[in-house]
């Protein structure tokens, strides 16, 4: 795991590393405030040899004498002999063995001194029997050596250096060495509970956890926008991120195969509620503004969303297209986009499998893909089976994605059932990218393939390319003047379609077929059948 990745995880999960250490730091902070206070007092004392000439090598000798007494004479400080001394003295209510329990000696190695420690719920206690102990110790290595207490006559003696003092603040429990410990131990729960959550959760987190899954590239990322769907016809929305975004999308989109560049797409997802058909109909009006002729075919025949996004009112659309209640140019609705027409889903229909997967379906899409770019908007692949009908009609497949909601298993599975029914994916649109973070984070770039959204250059290539009138991310159609399709009153089946918001006109004839190609459409598209009339 590289410093980056660490990052990435710490900032993802903060709140689970935060309760964590939190939790260790309470649980610690009440494991010492139920902790009983204990105080600790020590007093010192030191072996003294007595008698002699005093001469050098006399004291010489008297000093290691007094050194290997003194930690003889340490072990005796917590004997019952002195125990019973202490309780007697002090008038204790406890017993020689919790005495001798709150009773520590220390030594210094040739050094005739001994320090005795004692600890107690009450200071001024701890002092008492601090200073007890070096007293009843003084009289059991009196008896010990062969004297009586109280004797004048002393080889050996051991005399208190120093009385205790009486503690202040308790050292037990220690609060500091606790809190350290609860933190510890909070960062290895984190730790262990991050990574479970990380093997545990199967939702896509980077753009990586795609390309990990599947050969098909990541054909584009859509940054994350709390009001795309509101936004969906605003200009600013086309300037900023997103927009960015979205050129970058259709760029790879047309190029995706020079040789044989798609004509009708289907855009689907896993499941719903990842984005598809907002990243359908902006893809569309991205097209558009490129300088295509585009219609946006609402094949969700369950949930249609279409004519939500394109405020359309009519009632009119595909399933009645389908089934020859209507023409083609009836039920096609122009847009503020020029060059950009829709077809909404009409009446949902109690078999939508049977309507897309019927042959009518595949010749209004061969129909409008003869001088139009074709996006269809399909339902999530896994719930049904009409993405993949619709897919098998269509010349390439892009999979919608939502970054922190799909799953990589759902993924997985709908780009193998599309593989299996022989669809040309063209790649994976990872919607909902997070805005302002770098592009080594999530192991792409921000907001495509490259920065430079906000850049000064990228500004003044889109307010140049604009004063010319080209698409604001200055890419022009590669294609000869002669070859393009020409986009003023452009519809699939020759004339002006009704504006959105709108109900169509009966009012206005229209040619019944495309212009130049009156023998293509099937007479039930165009309304000459004389079984729709």
């Amino acid at each position: 795991m590289t410093l980056l990745e660490a990052v990435r995880i710490a900032r993802r999960f903060w709140s689970t590393i935060a309760i964590c250490v939190a939790a260790a730091l309470a649980v610690a902070g009440a494991y010492a405030a139920t902790q009983p206070r204990l105080y600790s007092a020590s007093s010192e004392a030191y072996v003294q040899i007595g008698g002699g000439t005093g001469s050098v090598s006399e004291v010489s000798v008297g000093n290691n004498v007094a050194s290997a007494k003194a930690a003889a004479y340490a072990p005796l400080t917590r004997s019952g002999m002195v125990a019973d001394r202490v309780i007697a003295s002090l008038g204790l209510k406890t017993t020689p063995a919790q005495v001798a329990a709150a009773i520590s000696y220390a030594t210094e190695p040739e050094s005739p001194r001994i320090q005795v420690f004692v600890t107690s719920g009450s200071p001024q206690e701890a002092k008492n029997i601090a200073d007890a102990v070096v007293g009843a110790t003084a009289e059991v290595a009196s008896i010990v050596e062969g004297g009586r207490p109280g004797s004048a006559a002393r080889t050996v003696r051991l005399i208190p250096v120093t009385t205790a003092a009486v503690p202040t603040a308790p050292v037990s429990p220690d609060v500091e060495k606790l809190l350290a410990l609860g933190l510890a131990g909070g960062l290895v729960l984190a730790y262990l509970v991050v990574m479970a959550r990380l093997r545990l959760d199967t939702r896509i987190r980077r753009v990586d956890d795609v390309t990990g899954l599947t050969s098909h590239g990541v054909i584009g990322t859509i940054p994350r926008s709390r009001d795309l769907k509101q936004r969906l016809h605003s200009e600013s929305l086309l300037s900023g991120p997103v927009g960015e975004a979205l050129r970058h999308l259709r760029t790879n989109l047309v190029y995706a195969d020079p040789d044989h560049a798609p004509r009708t797409v289907i855009v689907t997802s896993p499941q719903p509620g990842e984005g598809k058909s907002t990243i359908s109909a902006l893809l569309a009006r991205s097209l558009a503004l490129r300088g295509e002729r585009v219609v946006l075919v609402d094949g969700d025949l369950r949930r249609p969303m279409v004519a939500t996004l394109f405020d359309v009112r009519s009632g009119l659309g595909l399933t009645q297209v389908l089934s020859g209640a209507v023409p083609l140019r009836e039920a096609l609705v122009a847009t503020d986009t020029p060059g950009l027409t829709v077809l909404p889903a009409g009446r949902i229909p109690h078999n939508p499998s049977e309507v897309v997967g019927s042959e009518r379906m595949r010749q209004l899409l061969d129909h409008l893909g003869q001088d139009h770019l074709v996006i269809v908007d399909a339902p999530p692949t896994l719930p049904v089976t009409d993405a993949l009908v619709l897919a098998q009609r269509a010349d390439g497949v892009l999979v919608v994605s939502l970054m922190g909601r799909s799953r990589k298993e759902q993924l997985k599975r709908t780009l193998e059932l599309a593989e299996g029914v022989h669809a040309k994916v063209l790649g994976v649109v990872v919607n909902g990218i997070p805005q302002g973070r770098s592009a080594g984070v999530y192991g792409y770039e921000s907001y495509g393939y490259e920065q430079g959204t906000t850049s000064r250059a990228g500004m003044l290539r889109r307010v140049l390319s604009r004063a010319r009138g080209t698409d604001p991310d200055g890419t022009s159609d590669p294609r000869p003047a002669g070859s393009r399709p020409e986009r003023a009153g452009g519809s699939a089946s020759g004339d002006g379609p009704a504006r959105a918001g709108a109900a169509p006109s009966a009012a206005d004839p229209a040619p019944d077929a495309t212009p130049g190609e009156p023998d293509l459409a099937p007479a039930w598209l165009t309304g000459s059948d004389p079984a729709v009339r």
